[in-house]
């Protein structure tokens, strides 16, 4: 606990530094290119289009799900808005130490804020997506419901997930430099054990068990009971339950491997 005490004010000391190499980090991405930050929306975007009509129209798959009150393609594109952010946190929060390492090294930058740092340049990109989701259920006949006021609560759940993540994988990244590249090979693998494409809720007991300790399945259909289903996230005590066993326990490996190493870090990234 003191240890996370301890990041929580330096990242709150350090939040201007944060910022600022946060809005660098998103200009580096597309430098050199027309289209700049569109590109960011551009390829989410893109993907869901073709999911959709891969799905819908290539195999002629049933849509109705037991509950939504909206379009699939809605239920779809919020899905997949919320699991771009986490598929982007994963490789890059793990990422993290090793592309900073220069500046800890030279500028004394507290290594501690760097994970806030690059979860920051991606929400950016996630609020952009979120905003895009919105206009697609106007677009779709969704109007806004009392159930959207828990966005901020999966959103936060999200955001604190993918702090710990990236403590605890990115020092392992840093020792053991083969672990990123397992992470690239396998962050496809995470696209389809996430039920991004099909409801949870419609595989059985069985079937859902198996994703009750997916915390990325557990904030996607969070984000789709909030807009697709009008469901609280309370009523779900189960599931929610389950991802904060999953939380703690992250957040407990993260922190002793921080509190371990963090003073060795900015040796190893070098």
């Amino acid at each position: 606990m003191k240890t996370f005490i301890e990041l929580v004010k330096e990242n709150i000391s350090c939040r201007g530094q944060m910022w600022e190499l946060a809005k660098v980090h998103q200009k580096k991405q597309f430098r050199g290119s027309d289209m700049g930050l569109m590109w960011a929306f551009a390829k989410p975007s893109m993907y869901i289009i073709v999911f959709y009509v891969a799905i819908v129209i290539g195999f002629k798959s049933s849509t109705d799900l037991d509950g939504l009150i909206c379009p699939y393609f809605v239920w779809l594109a919020i899905g997949m808005i919320s699991f771009f952010y986490m598929r982007d946190m994963i490789l890059n929060g793990a990422n993290c130490f090793k592309k900073y390492g220069a500046i800890v090294a030279k500028a004394k930058y507290p290594i501690g804020t760097l994970p806030t740092t690059v979860m920051i340049s991606y929400l950016l990109i996630h609020f952009g997506m979120l905003a895009l989701g919105v206009v697609v259920c106007f677009i779709f006949g969704v109007w806004p419901s009392i159930y959207w006021l828990q966005v901020p609560f999966y959103m936060a759940m999200m955001l604190i997930m993918s702090f710990f993540w990236s403590i605890g994988t990115g020092i392992i990244s840093v020792i053991y430099r083969d672990f990123y590249n397992f992470l690239q090979v396998a962050n496809q693998m995470v696209f389809w054990l996430s039920a991004i494409l099909f409801d949870v809720n419609g595989l059985g007991p069985r079937g859902q068990f198996v994703f009750l300790f997916n915390p990325i399945s557990y904030i996607v259909e969070g984000y789709r009971n909030a807009f697709c289903r009008h469901i609280w996230f309370w009523e779900e005590p189960l599931k929610l339950g389950c991802f904060l066993i999953v939380l703690i326990i992250m957040a407990a490996v993260s922190m002793v491997m921080y509190k371990k190493l963090a003073k060795r870090l900015p040796d190893l990234v070098q």
